[in-house]
């Protein structure tokens, strides 16, 4: 059975009755004390705004929590828009290397860079926009904030059970591992590397499939499939996404 003592008045500051609440986090015991800081240490909470339409003639890339891959922390797939078709969230300005936060269902790790390509667009208010402090890199801080031990955090601090949530508050308050400058950096471009080495090879698998599925249409639109032929096609592409990771097989017994 958990226990913890906690005054009348320390509740109510709080505004939150529940233990898991209050209990520290497990996670981040995991790392020395010395290097653990708040967000609002690093970084600043940027809530810079803009309603694109008031000029609805005018193109903008828009950002919201469906285009972050959860498993890469990558920005994919945008939306090119014009100011009159700008949904109502549509309204946070954003700048090179600031990290987007989704707010909502916090533990799924929407949170992602934005690339230089994406410099002063808009993303969705259902981010938290954050922005390194001087002496901090931007890909560690958002290598730190992916991390189980930030996850676990966020969850402590979610209120609604359906559409579980937190606030820039309760980033600010979430603490992180951060160590010297010149580590973050190694860090940082380790992960780049291994970013990129990923592309490359989502990249290759892409180009199979796709010459695979002009295979079948090719054999289809002729009136008769080689049947030999689309095997071996297709047991090459699953061969070589298999050996990169990317095909995981079950099979019941």
């Amino acid at each position: 059975m958990k226990i913890l003592i906690k005054t009348r008045q320390e509740l109510k500051l709080e505004g939150r009755w529940d233990i898991d609440y209050h209990l520290p986090p497990d996670g981040i015991k995991e790392f020395p004390a010395s290097i653990l800081k708040n967000v609002y240490e690093v970084a600043d909470v940027i809530k810079e705004k803009k309603d694109p339409t008031k000029e609805p003639d005018l193109t903008f890339i828009y950002v919201d929590i469906s285009c972050v891959n959860v498993l890469s922390g990558v920005i994919e797939n945008p939306q090119e828009l014009t100011g009159d078709e700008a949904p109502s969230r549509a309204r946070k300005l954003v700048e090179k290397n600031d990290i987007i936060i989704s707010t909502c269902r916090p533990t799924r790790g929407a949170i992602a860079v934005i690339p230089e390509n994406l410099d002063g667009e808009i993303c969705s208010t259902g981010f938290s926009v954050i922005r390194a402090k001087k002496g901090v890199n931007p890909l560690y801080l958002h290598f730190a904030l992916r991390l189980d031990s930030t996850l676990e955090q966020f969850r402590k601090w979610s209120t609604g059970s359906s559409y579980p949530a937190i606030l820039d508050e309760d980033i600010e308050k979430t603490k992180i591992p951060v160590p010297d400058k010149e580590v973050q950096d190694v860090i940082a471009d380790l992960i780049s590397e291994a970013n990129h080495i990923r592309n490359q090879v989502v990249k290759k698998a892409d180009s199979r499939l796709k010459k695979v599925f002009g295979d079948m249409v090719k054999s289809l639109s002729s009136g008769k499939v080689d049947k030999e032929s689309v095997d071996k096609n297709f047991k090459e592409f699953m061969l070589i996404n298999f050996k990169n990771g990317h095909v995981k097989h079950s099979q019941k017994t």
